[in-house]
């Protein structure tokens, strides 16, 4: 009996232990990653009103419906001048969604540990080949899944001399981002904060003193070029 109860005894003690070994410290915020688009159209007189100094305008007007960025990678930088202090936010593919409505889309959902942090880094990612069996069904990502393997897709609509042409911009810009964030954003244990990505139309196709039509191929290499710094992270409530 006394052999039964000192078994006993140490097995519950084990299982204290493995659940006190287990249990995390709870030392984490809440980080919701959204995007949007800041709004829909760029226009050739509302740029002139501004006083932005346009020399040539291949468009009268660009209304984007829709853009969509293929991410990897996120992650956050803790505010040090350390640079091994990354700390991994999500590694697979997310997918940067902004539409005419200028509503938010969740990008990604998690967990950090509480600290002040400097920057948010991602990559502008393209599937590699062995990826798109995994992903060619895929609802969020089938579309970027095809033997093009896109990065990039802006539907929307080109307008010249009142005329109206849809247009579908598809582009294979990759690059590792880093945004500072200004200034940088404490995040608070058991507190959700929440970081916007965002782009407008203006940073999309606007480039020097000109605004390029999205439907002219020899623009591709300066358009690709601007995707890759039209992306802005804020913070808010």
């Amino acid at each position: 009996m006394k052999i039964l109860l000192f078994i006993f005894v140490i097995a519950f003690f084990v299982f204290l232990t493995g659940c006190s070994e287990t249990t995390d410290s709870g030392n984490y915020a809440i980080v919701n990653i959204r995007s949007e688009m800041t709004q829909g159209t760029v226009s050739l007189a509302e740029l002139l009103n501004k006083g932005i100094s346009i020399q040539k305008s291949e468009v009268d007007s660009i209304r984007i419906k829709r853009v969509r960025i293929l991410l990897s990678r996120i992650n956050f930088h803790l505010e040090s001048e350390n640079d091994s202090l990354d700390k991994e936010f999500k590694a697979g593919p997310s997918l940067f969604v902004g539409d005419s409505t200028e509503t938010y889309f969740e990008l990604a959902n998690s967990v950090l540990t509480a600290g002040v942090y400097e920057k948010i880094k991602f990559e502008i990612h393209r599937f590699s080949t062995s990826d798109l069996p995994q992903y060619v069904k895929d609802t969020i990502f089938k579309d970027f899944a095809t033997s093009d393997r896109f990065s990039v897709i802006i539907e929307g609509v080109a307008y010249k001399n009142g005329t109206a042409y849809d247009f579908n911009y598809n582009g294979t810009p990759t690059a590792n981002l880093s945004l500072k964030f200004e200034p940088s954003i404490v995040l608070q244990e058991n507190v959700t904060t929440n970081i916007y990505l965002q782009v407008s139309p203006v940073d999309l196709l606007k480039s020097g003193t000109s605004v390029l039509d999205p439907r002219d191929s020899s623009n591709v290499n300066d358009i690709d070029n601007l995707i890759k710094a039209a992306i802005k992270a804020v913070k808010k409530q």
